[in-house]
């Protein structure tokens, strides 16, 4: 008998014999939550021997979504399904690649948003873009869309070498959890080879995560709502990146809302100086004069860059952590950290 048929018959019979395992407030009220399980590599469970098993692990755990961290207010005023407060583009370069993702992502609205695991959740689910990232700078921005919770959902970049597969019967954080990939957890940590770095505070519904890819310099900065939370990944020159998205949590979504990509050029780098001489809390745009052709010019390509915004970081990238320790990185393996324990609560049906 397949897993997940398995874990849902052991809901069935849950529901018609008692209420001792019901945990269905923990879970999001417009979500499922994951189902966590142990399972071998062909993705059979045991027997119905197991059965109490399962339900003590089942019962022990639960999960609540992260809550106000949104952009706007529409997810505190129950306007979340006709939000679409910082989607102002109507032009993207690119979406979702429906050839490279998993069996448990499915994509929408021109692919531009990603629904993982529809029903209930079995594992770790990905998608990647369908835009190589080269020599260029590129900023994006990707919005949860439903309620942020499990045992991860991240945001992040990716080489074509990573197996967007390799844990669909696993929950895990995918997106750095090899030497393909760098992530950033909803927990607010960085992932890379296996390795996690406190960076950011947590993120939620609503949440609209930026990414800055600049191949000139090898770096990678996340933003959080509109706001920096500085560089978090040096050392990516040479590289050919897509962005990357993952998610163990049941009916969880994300929506790409900007794509822009331009050439490192003497213009884009005096932008980049003058936002590190002008203090953060004024807007570039408005404190330096310019003909306006140029402010609508900039204002419309990198006004993520010159808008006012104080930065958020609670920790130093990796690369800077271990420049000033002077050490060596040691990993642990991918294998090691999996999370096959109890994590999640009963999923809706």
């Amino acid at each position: 008998m397949h897993q997940c048929y398995f874990v849902k018959r052991i809901y069935t019979i849950m529901d018609a014999e008692t209420d001792e395992y019901n945990v269905a407030d923990e879970r999001p009220s417009s979500s499922s939550a994951e189902l966590d399980y142990e399972s071998d590599e062909s993705g059979e469970t045991g027997d119905g021997s197991d059965r109490d098993e399962v339900l003590s692990q089942l019962s022990v755990s639960s999960v609540k979504p992260v809550k106000g961290e949104s952009f706007c207010d529409c997810y505190k005023t129950g306007r979340e399904k006709e939000c679409v407060c910082g989607e102002d583009d109507s032009y993207f370069e690119w979406t979702w690649d429906s050839m490279s993702k998993s069996a448990a992502s499915f994509l929408k609205h021109d692919q531009r948003e990603v629904v993982f695991h529809v029903d209930y959740s079995c594992g770790t689910a990905a998608v990647r873009g369908n835009q190589p990232m080269v020599d260029d700078q590129y900023y994006w921005e990707v919005k949860m869309t439903t309620p942020v919770y499990g045992t991860d959902m991240m945001v992040g970049v990716g080489t074509v070498d990573l197996d967007l597969n390799k844990y669909r019967h696993k929950f895990c954080s995918l997106v750095g959890r090899d030497g393909d990939s760098w992530g950033l957890s909803y927990t607010g940590m960085l992932h890379n080879k296996g390795q996690k770095l406190p960076y950011a505070s947590k993120f939620g519904q609503g949440t609209i995560i930026g990414v800055h890819l600049d191949m000139w310099h090898g770096t990678l900065s996340f933003y959080k709502n509109r706001k920096p939370l500085g560089i978090a990944y040096r050392g990516l020159q040479g590289k050919k990146l897509y962005p990357v998205v993952s998610s163990t949590a049941a009916r969880s979504g994300m929506k790409v809302i900007k794509c822009r990509s331009f050439k490192t050029s003497l213009q884009f780098m005096c932008c980049q100086v003058l936002r590190t001489v002008i203090p953060r809390h004024l807007d570039v745009l408005q404190v330096i004069a310019m003909p306006p052709g140029l402010r609508e010019f900039l204002e419309n390509n990198i006004s993520w860059l010159l808008q006012p915004n104080p930065v958020e970081r609670l920790a130093p990238s990796y690369s800077d952590v271990f420049r000033s320790r002077g050490t060596k990185r040691k990993y642990s393996s991918s294998e090691e950290d999996c999370d096959d324990g109890p994590s999640s609560s009963k999923s809706s049906r």
